[in-house]
């Protein structure tokens, strides 16, 4: 265990047995937000501590919680606080959770050392001094934590099922982003923590915490910065890490760092240094949300992995050409088939405006799905290809336009490419942003329910890829 050898990580380990929970500071005038978001899905029991609240419509009903002026006068343990009261309530408020024998607080409350004022960095160091070493807390300037196995959620609509990601988030906002837009990747999560000016449990912390969880088989994170200090427990924490970590980094211009040390009062370092880090302890770096959770999505599905020539199967030549300029500008390669391969895929070609060459541009040949099929199983065989991109425009599943009347010709095409991947090989499928929305929308949720990941673009991917490779040129 980390805790064994470096006494500088925290410990939160009886996450997992969390059964109880309260709100602090649930307030009317936010139509009681955060009481009908934890409602929603937690398993527990659930307290709602103010002073001056008497009912909450659908809450008080004794099957789930009640209302108490102080969390003292709760009669069951409270395992976990999710605290939104004003600075000046919070130190008595935190006295109060020590006494109670609270376990982790999550402090929605801002303008402590993310206000860069000396009484709101004195603010967040009393803080600390009240907590005792006695209760872990995720902020203050954060959302806390969601753990959809507890059904512990700070928002409507997140998703209750359980995945096998971690997720550390420095920002709130940017957590509910990678949430709402995992859900429409069909991406779950084992833990999120949005961690805030990380005033107690910080990025490390939760880092070592989730390289040792066994809900979680992957580690993804948004990071602006740590506090000084703290470089010597990151790398050991790193050193020690089993699991691929991939990684946005956030204040990486001058403005940026500006930006971050406003919002969460993070030192975000120099760009060498975090670099050299991270390509020393095998950490995959993206640029975007977007990167990182499609990242995340390809992690789920498929693993780590090395990708150096690919397969581009295209319905349009145009795209296919384009396709081909993009991936080797990321560093990969679109060889040509061996002799023998060349020639069982040219004899499966029979229409006009087709190529049996790779990049393949099957045009309308695309709705003969027996051909489709015996043409990807021949070209996955070729040794020297390790994955495929599998482009199809959104309007090619409009029946109207085939010219061959297969049955069940959506379950054909997954049957095609379920088939594909019996050669373990990675397959990317690319359908475009163009029209027939609820059509797409179909297709996709088809496939990614078979793990067959899709995307928009091939920008959505490629640049994890590169930078997954470099995990196995180091």
């Amino acid at each position: 265990m980390f805790n064994d050898n470096l006494p500088e990580i925290k410990d939160i380990s009886f996450l997992s047995k969390i059964q109880n929970m309260a709100i602090i500071g649930a307030s009317k005038s936010r139509n009681f937000f955060f009481v009908r978001a934890y409602q929603e899905n937690f398993k527990g029991k659930i307290f709602v501590i103010n002073p001056n609240l008497k009912e909450i419509p659908g809450f008080d009903d004794g099957t789930q919680g009640k209302i108490f002026p102080s969390i003292k006068d709760v009669p069951d343990p409270v395992d976990f606080a999710f605290i939104a009261v004003t600075k000046e309530k919070i130190l008595e408020i935190i006295d109060e959770c020590v006494e109670k024998g609270v376990k982790l607080v999550s402090i929605f409350t801002s303008e402590f050392s993310d206000s860069g004022t000396e009484e709101g960095i004195q603010l967040e160091k009393d803080l600390i001094k009240h907590a005792k070493n006695k209760v872990r807390i995720l902020g203050p300037n954060g959302m806390g934590l969601y753990y959809p196995k507890k059904g512990i959620a700070w928002r409507l609509g997140f998703p209750s099922k359980s995945g096998r990601i971690g997720l550390i988030c420095q920002s709130g906002g940017l957590a509910n982003l990678a949430i709402f837009m995992a859900k429409e990747l069909n991406l779950t999560f084992s833990k999120i923590f949005s961690f805030g000016n990380g005033a107690d449990l910080d990025f490390i912390d939760l880092l070592a915490h989730l390289s040792q969880d066994d809900e979680t088989d992957y580690i993804i994170a948004y990071l602006e910065g740590i506090k000084e200090g703290r470089g010597r427990v990151l790398r050991n924490v790193l050193e020690k890490n089993k699991k691929p970590i991939l990684l946005l980094k956030g204040g990486v211009s001058p403005t940026g760092q500006i930006a971050a040390k406003t919002h969460t009062a993070a030192i975000a370092g120099r760009n060498e240094i975090w670099d050299g880090l991270f390509k020393q302890y095998g950490v995959v770096q993206v640029e975007t949300l977007t990167e990182l959770l499609c990242g995340a999505l390809i992690l789920d599905y498929y693993g780590t992995f090395k990708v150096k020539n690919f397969l581009i199967v295209s319905i349009s030549g145009g795209y296919g050409v384009m396709l081909t300029d993009l991936v080797e500008k990321y560093g990969f390669k679109v060889p040509q088939f061996n002799v023998d391969i060349q020639e069982k895929i040219a004899k499966l070609f029979y229409m006009r405006g087709t190529s049996a060459r790779n990049p393949l541009d099957f045009a309308a040949q695309f709705y003969d799905m027996e051909t489709l099929k015996k043409i990807f199983e021949i070209a996955l065989s070729d040794n020297e290809i390790d994955a495929m991109i599998f482009d199809v425009p959104a309007f090619y599943f409009d029946p109207r336009f085939r010219f061959l009347k297969y049955l069940n010709w959506e379950k054909n095409l997954l049957d095609a490419l379920n088939f594909s991947k019996e050669f373990h090989k990675p397959i990317f499928v690319i359908i475009q942003r163009v029209d027939y929305p609820e059509l797409r929308n179909d297709i996709i949720k088809m496939l990614r329910g078979k793990k067959i990941p899709v995307f928009g673009q091939p920008k959505e991917f490629l640049p994890f890829l590169k930078e997954l490779n470099k995990i196995y040129d180091k």
